[in-house]
């Protein structure tokens, strides 16, 4: 992007301006053939007055050209030290936004065991009180198949630390 609006001011600025200096070249260049063809001095010199009013402005153009080249190379300088500074930017804002995840994954993960830790102590717990998997299941709308598989659990538990 930053190579377009480059080219894009070479484009308005240079191109028009090494135009300009041709045609003042060419301008010159008739008024010098003009005065070899014209003998006569009144004419010479109303020539050499038109030349030496366009010296100067051929002298201004090439001014203007070298200022405008050179302030063309601090915008690209310039360009490019924003591209660095952006990069380096995004480079850490991914970072950033990689580690967040990272910390929301582990986040989610703490919170799904609590959740199943919870569960299961409230399972046990209307065991305990004597209620059944199918109404304990329907108490805490979870599927009677997982209120089995955490009283066949604990059951299995218990006989393993007798």
């Amino acid at each position: 992007m930053e190579e377009d609006s480059v080219d894009t001011l070479l484009y308005w600025v240079a191109i028009p301006m090494v135009a300009n200096i041709f045609l003042i070249f060419f301008v010159i260049l008739s008024l010098r053939r003009l005065m070899r063809r014209l003998e006569d001095e009144a004419v010479h010199k109303a020539v050499d007055r038109v030349l030496a009013s366009l010296a100067p402005l051929v002298d201004q153009a090439r001014n203007l050209s070298m200022a405008f080249d050179e302030q063309l190379r601090e915008k690209q300088r310039l360009i490019h030290s924003l591209n660095e500074n952006l990069d380096r930017r995004i480079t850490a804002l991914s970072l950033m936004v990689n580690r967040a995840e990272a910390t929301l994954k582990s986040a989610e993960s703490q919170r799904h065991n609590s959740e199943s830790m919870d569960l299961q102590g409230a399972v046990l717990d209307l065991a305990d009180q004597g209620r059944d998997a199918e109404r304990i299941a329907r108490e805490l709308a979870v599927s009677p198949g997982e209120v089995s598989l955490i009283l066949d659990l604990k059951r299995k538990l218990d006989a393993l630390s007798r």
